[in-house]
């Protein structure tokens, strides 16, 4: 930012993209201390999420659950998600064999490429001070950070929705058909890695092109219909594989209850992401006559002690700078590169937003990963805009508030929390105010540097802390948290904290899975080459770590959650009888819940009433081949 003062009385025009003596060190020091931040102590987090750990695991044994994305190698039924993420992962451990490194290694590298891709983003039409700004914000973001060290989807589908704002940007810059075919098959790859959430960018480039391209509306148009051809066709071809595939020749679609594709697209990772299921309390689904869970969607959503350790850092900031960029647009005579710029990132961030805001009940807090690039995007590019106009009072007022309100809202996040020192407070509090001071304050160069950096610093000092806790924190299950626990009791980390320590047991079963028990999985072991699959139990998650533990595959009983229709009573029987079938892993506490399909139900009643119980070590478990 200490460029811009350079400037102050035009905008950054195409000179202001010329080299900068310390970028190329600049650069090198945010990706190499990037890099560093999201694989130190990887390790520490095990397997992280077993569900997709275990969908590795299978795909690095069996060619065709690679190919399906089977959670298990014996190829009874598939994980909830495409299976691009974990083809990746797949392919690492078949390199460097079951590990953590081998499954969590892909994601980081992915998050590095990511922020680089953001720097380049705002590089093309800014100076370097903000471009490198925008990817210190990304790196820094604590959600962001959470899974660059984790194994879900997220990573890689970021990675390849950034990447088609790039390319889609170079493709309004050059009007070249092959940057809007990229820019389609990256999204469609995106698509690959979580489905509907991948497109979100898509309004964002739509305007813009339609704004900014060149050539007739028509001819705009055409490029539209272009990357949409491409989209459909990288991110379509595996799902008409599946569809078209007997049901008979592959595993069973999870998340699914009609064993489709389509349906898993357009019903459990679409629509159904937007209704609100109701709840009670406890966490199980609720009747007409239970007392309702409170929901939480709404504006207010995102600043909740739920999601704002995650996102809500800056997300006021980049909302500030967003009403400014669109109110003071007309006004601001910026270059074109900018305009397309400033139009992408302030609709990508309000529609994602937006969405966020309003989603339903089936909703996790790292969703808001997908806000995680256009606030990278929204705060260095209104910043810059601002700080090249500060010499107009009522503007310098304005980005001193920007950033103050942005200390305002990190201290509010940190109460959310009791673990924060107070000393750490008192530093938030510090360097925000000789921010704000120094952006009214500063006049030549030298005094531009240091309230630029004092700026930087404000903006990513509290996020960071975040980090701290999250990199030193073994992070695993179903829905992983930034920074220390809540101290709300109804957080969901407070609530995790006491799943993860056994109360309920149902929910540390569901979340994480419960840690086998050695004497099972060497029992288990021992069934290599006698039985397809060594085992079956549910959930999804009891599944996988005793897949992984064992190296042998082991069914999910009715998927995810115990609640998908495969496989059915009269499919399990005529696996027993075949002999392909281990053991069956007794879960009485998921029993006790009451939330399993009655399909799961009557395979346990089934096996519960034809075989023998045995206890070890204080697991109940059936021998199936007894």
């Amino acid at each position: 930012m200490a460029e811009m003062s350079r400037g102050a009385a035009s905008p950054l025009g195409v000179d202001a993209r010329g080299p900068w003596p310390w970028e190329k060190v600049g650069l090198a020091v945010l990706l190499t201390a990037t890099a560093a931040m999201f694989l130190w102590g990887l390790d520490r987090n095990g397997w992280a999420n077993p569900y997709y750990s275990a969908a590795a695991q299978a795909g690095s044994q069996d060619w065709k659950a690679f190919l399906y994305g089977s959670l298990d190698a014996g190829n009874l039924i598939t994980v909830d998600k495409p299976p691009l993420s974990t083809w990746i992962m797949s392919l690492s451990v078949r390199l460097f064999g079951l590990n953590s490194w081998a499954l969590l290694v892909p994601q980081a590298l992915m998050g590095v490429s990511t922020t680089w891709l953001i720097y380049r983003i705002i590089r093309r039409s800014h100076t370097a001070a903000p471009a490198l700004l925008g990817g210190l914000i990304y790196a820094t973001t604590p959600v962001v950070v959470l899974m660059s060290r984790y194994n879900n989807p997220e990573p890689l589908m970021g990675l390849l929705t950034v990447a088609a704002v790039y390319f889609m940007l170079r493709a309004v810059e050059s009007n070249l058909w092959h940057w809007y075919l990229i820019a389609g098959v990256s999204l469609g790859l995106g698509f690959m890695a979580k489905q509907i959430q991948a497109l979100l960018p898509i309004p964002a480039l739509v305007l813009v092109v339609l704004i900014f391209g060149a050539g007739t509306i028509s001819s705009r148009l055409l490029r539209l219909v272009g990357s949409l051809v491409a989209l459909v066709i990288s991110g379509g071809w595996w799902m008409a594989l599946v569809e078209l595939t007997p049901a008979a020749n592959r595993p069973f679609v999870g998340g699914s209850a009609t064993n489709s594709i389509l349906e898993l697209t357009l019903d459990y990772n679409g629509l159904a992401r937007f209704i609100r299921i109701p709840t009670q309390i406890s966490g199980n689904r609720a009747t007409s006559k239970d007392e309702l869970a409170p929901y939480n969607g709404g504006f207010t959503r995102i600043f909740d002690g739920n999601f704002a350790p995650e996102i809500a850092w800056l997300t006021f900031t980049a909302i500030a700078l967003t009403i400014v960029l669109v109110v003071l647009y007309r006004t601001l005579r910026l270059p074109r590169l900018q305009k397309c710029l400033v139009v992408v990132s302030t609709s990508w961030f309000a529609i994602t937003f937006l969405l966020l805001c309003f989603m339903g009940s089936m909703i996790h807090t790292y969703y808001t990963y997908s806000l995680a690039a256009p606030v990278a995007l929204v705060i260095p590019v209104g910043l810059a805009v601002l700080w090249q106009r500060r010499d107009r009072f009522a503007l310098r007022m304005i980005g001193a508030l920007v950033v103050g309100s942005s200390t305002y809202m990190c201290v509010r996040v940190l109460n959310y929390s009791d673990q924060w020192p107070t000393w750490f407070r008192v530093l938030v509090v510090i360097t925000g105010i000789a921010a704000a001071g120094g952006w009214l304050v500063s006049k030549d160069q030298k005094q531009a540097l240091i309230a630029s950096t004092a700026v930087a610093a404000a903006l990513v000092i509290a996020p960071f802390g975040a980090d701290v806790y999250t990199i030193s924190t073994t992070q695993n299950g179903t829905n992983p948290q930034s920074g220390p626990v809540a101290n709300d009791p109804m957080a969901m980390s407070r609530l995790l904290f006491m799943a993860k320590a056994g109360s309920p047991a149902w929910a540390l079963q569901t979340a994480y899975g419960s840690t086998p028990v050695e004497s099972v999985t060497e029992m288990l072991s021992l069934t290599r080459g006698k039985s397809t699959w060594a085992a079956a139990t549910f959930s999804a998650q009891n599944a996988a770590l005793y897949q992984l533990e064992s190296g042998q595959p082991v069914i999910a009983v009715g998927g995810w959650l115990g609640t998908d229709p495969a496989p059915t009573l009269a499919q399990f029987e005529a696996l027993v009888a075949e002999g392909r079938v281990g053991y069956f892993i007794w879960q009485q506490d998921l029993l006790d819940r009451g939330e399993l399909s009655q399909n799961t139900i009557d395979i346990s009643r089934w096996v519960q009433e034809n075989f023998r119980e045995q206890n070890v070590d204080g697991v109940t478990i059936f021998d199936l081949g007894s």
